[in-house]
């Protein structure tokens, strides 16, 4: 991170007017970019790939060997890592990190997402492409609208809806 702020704060001299012009976050990204930061890493990603799904296979075959018991709940931190795997496989997918071709991401988005977690890809490529369009607007990013978590003063105040307030405040039990 160093390097990368190094990098920003020096103007070298052949930088072109209309490089400079932009948002005061350009200069960063043309020195992530030149870095290398973001290049694709399909071998990585591979690897990644073959690794989780093996282990998804490894648990799957333990919640089989085990059985109907209590002794499955052993496996739950373990499969929950994966199911976080999983999903940021299917997000890295959805930007196109693992490969430029569109029909490959979109087949490894799928595989993630609907069938592996369960989730419409179609749904949070609409909800996610929204929250990068506004990060952090309380009223158009959906990643941040009030829900189960709140995030502003305003997102918690009580509401006369006939259920009270949905937000969940210090020193309260869930509902």
């Amino acid at each position: 991170m160093a390097q990368a702020a190094a990098a920003v704060a020096e103007r070298p001299g052949g930088i072109s007017a209309r490089q400079r012009s932009g948002s005061d976050f350009a200069p960063l990204l043309r020195a992530v970019k030149a870095q290398g930061l973001l290049d694709r890493r399909t071998g990585w990603y591979a690897r990644g790939i073959a690794v989780n799904a093996a282990a998804l296979a490894a648990v799957g075959a333990g919640l089989f060997a085990i059985g109907h018991t209590w002794w499955v709940l052993l496996l739950a931190p373990v499969l929950s890592v994966l199911c976080a795997r999983t999903a940021f496989i299917g997000h890295d997918a959805g930007h196109s990190q693992i490969t430029d071709n569109r029909a490959v991401a979109r087949l490894i988005g799928l595989v993630h997402g609907n069938l592996l977690l369960g989730m419409s890809v179609s749904w949070w490529n609409d909800k996610h492409n929204r929250h990068h369009a506004n990060p952090n607007h309380t009223e158009k990013d959906p990643d941040v609208a009030a829900d189960i978590l709140v995030f502003t003063a305003w997102q918690a105040r009580p509401r006369d809806s006939g259920g009270g307030s949905r937000a969940i405040r210090p020193g309260c039990s869930s509902p």
